[in-house]
């Protein structure tokens, strides 16, 4: 196995990420640089999605 780390500074952070191939692949350095870049859009698409709104509930109210 070969295993590729990499890191990206973004103005989110620090994303580092792993990926592990075969020893044997045949993936070419343009298609291994796609990998990480889907990785890293994959990351700040959820960091950066919005969050759903939490609606709390008084304790008193559940509580009769």
């Amino acid at each position: 196995m070969i295993k590729i780390d990499f890191t990206f500074d973004t103005e989110y952070g620090v994303f580092s990420d792993a990926i592990s191939l075969p020893d044997d692949h045949t993936f070419a350095d343009d298609e291994i640089e796609a990998m990480k870049q889907e990785r890293l859009s994959n990351w700040i698409a959820i960091i950066t999605a919005p969050s759903e709104e939490v609606i709390e509930t008084p304790v008193e109210d559940i509580v009769e």
